[in-house]
């Protein structure tokens, strides 16, 4: 998430996840259990230090991105493994998560009946490499913590960087992984009291109006990402007939043609 840079300053914002240049921080252990979950500001100069915090490796961060036209895409640092957007929920997600839930009906009803569909094996393999978790009750304002946890799950998944084990989030990374359901990942998370207070602190530490309050201005965050050749869109509310969060597979891309891909979807 980042900082709109348009004179209305757009509800818009978009942010990679890059190398930087930038230094770690540490953050003191805290055992007292938060209350609920404050809202992220989508500024990277209040992400960074969230993730380098939590064990992200210094030399990566979020940036600015600063429009979707093909020259402004060429100013996003390369690798890019996820870029994350916010965007006005209730005008948006209201009518656009109902198609998602019946497309991707219709789409496991058809692998079901057409099994050896060669391009269904090809999606539910890349699928099955997805770092992805639900967005669950009582997570509350947690979307830009979870869109976080998104960007940093698959670029770990993909080897591009390490996240120590001890740290909060190599730990919660780590063992989330073992979990077979996103709804298992998403209540792990709910557990986190470490992950819940850092994210907390980061939200207090705001620059906009409203940081530190519950006020999260009817926004919400997701992830885009690629994952075995596809390109995915990780909303942890985007919950299907199982009652299961499910990941939206938009179809090919490469590494080095996510940027622009995941730009013509957020268009």
């Amino acid at each position: 998430a980042s900082r709109a840079h348009s004179p209305a300053r757009s509800l818009i914002d978009r942010a990679s996840l890059r190398r930087s240049h930038a230094h770690t921080t540490n953050m003191a252990d805290s055992t007292k259990k938060p209350i609920g979950w404050l809202p992220l500001e989508s500024n990277p100069e209040v992400l960074n230090p969230f993730l380098w915090k939590l064990g992200v490796p210094g030399e990566w961060g979020f940036c600015d991105v600063f429009g979707l036209d093909p020259e402004l895409l060429a100013m996003v640092p390369r690798p890019c493994m996820a870029l994350c957007l916010l965007f006005p929920c209730e005008k948006i997600a209201k009518e656009r998560r109902p198609a998602l839930r019946a497309a991707r009906r219709d789409r496991v009803e058809a692998d079901k009946a057409d099994p050896d569909n060669d391009e269904a094996r090809i999606r539910n393999e890349a699928e099955g490499g997805v770092f992805f978790l639900e967005q669950v009750q009582g997570t509350g304002n947690a979307c830009g913590t979870v869109a976080c946890l998104h960007a940093v799950g698959n670029a770990v998944a993909g080897q591009a960087f390490h996240v120590p084990w001890e740290t909060p989030l190599g730990r919660y990374i780590t063992e989330a992984s073992k979990d077979h359901s996103p709804k298992e990942r998403g209540n792990r998370l709910l557990a986190a009291t470490d992950l819940h207070q850092a994210a907390d602190d980061t939200a207090r530490s705001g620059q906009t109006e409203g940081a530190g309050t519950n006020d999260h201005g009817d926004r919400h965050f997701v992830c885009f990402c690629e994952r075995g050749g596809r390109l995915f869109e990780l909303d942890g509310r985007n919950i299907g007939v199982d009652d299961e969060a499910f990941p939206v597979d938009h179809g090919p891309t490469t590494p080095d043609n996510f940027v622009n891909d995941a730009a013509r979807v957020i268009r």
